[in-house]
């Protein structure tokens, strides 16, 4: 049984974007971990990418050589239809040499207007292909942040694991205020 929340009629996917989401539904494991067992992923998901969309920038959490989490402010592409999701920077930064020690990351993103969050775990790749480059450079990496594309532009890959969230229709456990979590295969 599906728990449907009144925010769904609010969604803003277009045709392409609900045939996409009914695709991933089929790919993905329905593994929603809900206490009442009243959800499935492809619901979950829905919410989710709602949450990502009102969102501008991300969080990417890295772990450092310490141990210690860093995280910082990103403009990540926005996820395909695999969650998959790419985020550009510059080959010196500390998160390319973090990713390069621990590849397990977090993005973390939340919405002001939906009161709502996102985590998205996975593992991040470092990609430096010069045709992959070319092909996901966007018009917000400029020359002026890469004057010396595509030698210092480096693309981060993030393949999630599991999607947690507090989102439109689905606030947490009461007691424990576990989020909603999808796994991905």
């Amino acid at each position: 049984m599906v728990k449907f929340a009144a925010e769904c009629n609010c969604y803003r996917l277009n045709a392409l974007g609900w045939l996409l989401l009914g695709v991933l539904s089929l790919s993905l494991s329905a593994n929603a971990s809900d206490p009442t067992g009243t959800v499935n992923a492809t619901t979950v998901l829905q919410a989710a990418r709602q949450v990502v969309q009102e969102t501008a920038f991300a969080t990417l959490i890295t772990i450092d050589q310490n141990g210690q989490p860093k995280a910082r402010t990103v403009d990540a592409f926005a996820p395909d239809p695999d969650w998959v999701v790419w985020i550009a920077t510059r080959p010196s930064s500390r998160k390319v040499a973090e990713i390069g020690q621990r590849p397990k990351v977090t993005l973390h993103y939340y919405s002001n207007e939906l009161k709502s969050y996102v985590s998205l775990m996975g593992q991040a790749t470092l990609v430096s292909d010069v045709a992959t480059k070319k092909s996901l450079r966007r018009a917000q990496d400029s020359n002026k942040l890469y004057p010396k594309f595509p030698d210092d532009y480096q693309l981060i890959r993030v393949q999630p694991t599991r999607l947690e969230g507090v989102l439109p229709g689905y606030r947490g456990h009461p007691e424990t205020w576990a989020p909603i979590g999808v796994n991905f295969p």
